[in-house]
């Protein structure tokens, strides 16, 4: 998988870990942002049947807006919660990646020499 899908099976991972899911290495190794989604969606579905509050904990932690969970599932069957809610782990995952690549360093070899101290 390429480096810069790296947040994906981070996420994954951080799924299964707070929310105590048994899954084995072998599905959580996933070739694209698709097969990531479908498996957020399973182990979505699964805290909301099984474990609500480690769902409500994982949304915590990962930083996702508790008020545009509320709102999004409002407008939606509750059938599609799980759906909704991988959509926004993907999207918060994704403004984290971006925000960390705004802040990468410049590489020493192309740094001016002279603003070096």
């Amino acid at each position: 998988m390429a480096e810069s899908n790296n947040w994906i099976n981070t996420t994954l991972q951080e799924v299964v870990s707070l929310g105590e899911l048994e899954v084995s290495e072998s599905r959580l190794t996933v070739k694209n942002e698709d097969d990531a989604r479908t498996l957020l969606i399973e182990m979505i579905a699964f805290l909301i049947d099984h474990n609500f509050e480690k769902l409500l904990f994982i949304l915590y932690r990962i930083d996702i807006d508790e008020q545009k969970v509320k709102l999004l599932l409002s407008k939606h069957l509750p059938d599609e919660a799980p759906v909704v809610i991988a959509d926004l782990i993907i999207e918060r995952q994704k403004q984290k990646e971006a925000f960390k690549a705004s802040f990468e360093h410049t590489p020493p070899e192309a740094m001016d020499e002279d603003l070096l101290l």
